[in-house]
């Protein structure tokens, strides 16, 4: 049986007519009326009786027409998407965020990516610090928005944005009184810190580089993976913690930032993708965020080219 079969079947139960089907369907009646007496006797049963002034629909063929329709348009519906999807304009994007960007960076990526390829189904999937390159080398996901951009080298990436650091304290801490707090009276604070990554700097690091700058030891508190996470802490009284500037965007009561009195190291956050990669869908999320979203004079972690 082919979809040709249902074709021709569920014109002639359209038409209830051998002559017009043939017609509608641009072929002879004799080879039509050849294939719906195949198709029965692949079935079975008889779909029509036939009559001198037409034919009409067997209980048989009633119920296989209702199924044949539902065969055929599920197969165009399939050949809609399969177009869609190689022309970049449907299918389903697979998008991973680490959560201290989903009120900050996702908000400022989807919604207009959505409204540019509103056909492009994305479904988003929280992914932790630890796992944010395995998540695209295994195919988990198709697109990555992270912070810091990973180091792999078969991970490409692009960089939309950087930020400084502030402190979150408690509103009753001594710093709290002042409107910066200068880095150097961080010296015996508890500090709490998130874990060094092996083979990504990440906040850690970038952290670290900053109170090394300055001359400020660490006495190292609590260690948590993220940054609600160490809010939390804070809110708890176990001390003190340096966290990205959008970190602010969340309005937490019992809790306050305080910038720096000095410029404080950057941490970037980006868009990546696996480097080989040759998906239509992710290359417009890739082309959509290099026209609206990425830093002036992005430096692709790969060549122009890549974009193209």
């Amino acid at each position: 049986m082919e979809l040709r079969h249902l074709r021709y079947f569920l014109t002639v139960a359209e038409t209830l007519h051998f002559g017009q089907a043939a017609a509608q369907l641009g072929i002879a009646q004799p080879p039509l009326s050849r294939q719906i007496h195949d198709l029965e006797s692949e079935i079975g049963t008889p779909l029509f009786y036939r009559n001198p002034r037409g034919v009409a629909l067997t209980d048989a063929g009633t119920v296989f027409a209702q199924r044949a329709m539902q065969i055929l348009a599920a197969t165009n519906e399939a050949v809609t998407e399969a177009r869609d999807a190689g022309a970049g304009r449907g299918g389903r994007l697979v998008i991973g965020f680490v959560h201290s960007l989903a009120y900050s960076l996702l908000p400022q990526i989807l919604p207009g990516f959505r409204q540019h390829h509103p056909s492009i189904a994305v479904s988003l999937r929280e992914i932790t610090v630890n796992e944010k390159e395995s998540a695209l080398l295994s195919g988990h996901i198709d697109i990555g928005i992270f912070r810091p951009p990973p180091r792999h080298p078969e991970i490409a990436s692009v960089e939309v944005n950087d930020e400084g650091f502030v402190l979150a304290l408690p509103p009753h801490h001594r710093l709290a009184r002042k409107r910066r707090v200068p880095v150097a009276a961080l010296a015996g604070e508890n500090l709490i810190l998130f874990p060094a990554l092996r083979g990504d700097v990440g906040l850690s690091g970038t952290i670290a580089a900053f109170l090394r700058q300055h001359n400020v030891p660490v006495k190292k508190g609590e260690e948590v993976g993220t940054i609600h996470a160490a809010l939390g802490l804070v809110l708890a009284g176990v001390g003190v913690t340096i966290v990205p500037e959008s970190s602010t965007m969340v309005n937490i009561a019992g809790l306050v930032f305080r910038p720096f009195v000095e410029p404080t190291t950057r941490v970037t956050s980006c868009v990546c993708w696996r480097a080989q990669d040759k998906s239509r869908l992710v290359h417009a999320f890739r082309q959509y965020v290099r026209q609206n979203c990425s830093k002036p004079n992005p430096q692709d972690s790969r060549s122009a080219a890549d974009w193209a």
